[in-house]
Parts: structure tokens; C-alpha cells; sequence
């Protein structure tokens, strides 16, 4: 499945609403997310991906694409976003080194640092095709 598409955020909030652990950890929150993966068109990705969420006591209950006002708006360039995917770069020190930019509570989001975690191990459960050079970290993908 393609980085960002569509059929990619389906199977996302599938895998991710089948996780027990995950609604466990993620059972207080209730946010919502914009996730902007910046064009590297140097490096093959020619396009802007604008993806977004909502987390209603540790299951995703609404996914779109697009912009739309959200409690947290995360942003950076492609790349940074496959490797947090794929296990190169931790989501904190993404933020802290500011290699993604955030707008909204930065210390509410550092606080489910556990939560994002486990997302991430689920995330790298499905199989993934990047764009551009980033193709070589295509995920294979598992059941989870």
C-alpha cells in the first residue's frame, strides 16, 4: 500500500482499533491529528501528503485526507517520516530535534510517548511502498 494513501489509512485504523494494547496504553485520549509529509522532489516525491485523525479512547474513530482544524498538526519532510516509520529516527527526538514541526501541547503530546510507540509497531506491521528513493525502505509488511 502506498505511504499515505487512502487504502493505507483504512487498514491503519483496522489494525490499529484490533490492537488491545495499543487501546489500552491510548485509552485516555481523545485527539486529533493532521499529519503533513512535505515534497522532496529531489529526491522523487513530487507531492504534499495531507493525512488526518481522531482518537476516541485508544481506537482511531474517524480517518480523512486533507487539512481540517485538529487538536495537534505535525509536519515535516517525507523523508523524516520514513524513518520514524521504519525505526531510524524515535518520534520524541523527531520533535525534540525538531525535525517535525507540532502545533499544539507539546508536553500532552510527549505524554503518550508509550501509545505512539506501540502505534508505530503497528504501523510497521502493513506493508508499505515509499516513493522516490525512499522505495528501498519498502515494508514488507506482516499480520499483526
Amino acid at each position: 500500500m502506498r505511504f499515505g494513501s487512502w487504502e493505507y489509512l483504512v487498514e491503519v485504523q483496522r489494525r490499529t482499533n484490533a490492537d488491545e494494547k495499543y487501546r489500552e496504553l491510548a485509552k485516555d485520549e481523545h485527539d486529533s491529528y493532521t499529519l503533513v509529509l512535505e515534497p522532496e522532489p529531489a529526491k522523487g516525491v513530487e507531492r504534499r501528503i495531507v493525512v488526518g485523525f481522531r482518537v476516541d479512547g485508544g481506537e482511531i474513530s474517524e480517518i480523512w485526507e486533507g487539512e481540517r482544524p485538529t487538536d495537534f498538526t505535525l509536519s515535516g519532510p517525507y523523508g523524516v517520516w520514513v524513518d520514524i516509520l521504519v525505526g531510524r529516527l524515535g518520534a520524541n527526538a523527531a520533535f525534540v530535534m525538531r525535525k517535525l514541526k507540532i502545533r499544539g501541547n507539546f508536553l500532552k503530546l510527549l505524554k503518550g510517548a508509550d501509545s505512539t510507540q506501540r502505534w508505530l509497531e503497528i504501523l510497521r506491521t502493513i506493508p508499505t511502498e515509499f516513493e522516490g528513493v525512499y522505495a528501498r525502505d519498502n515494508l514488507p509488511g506482516r499480520e499483526a
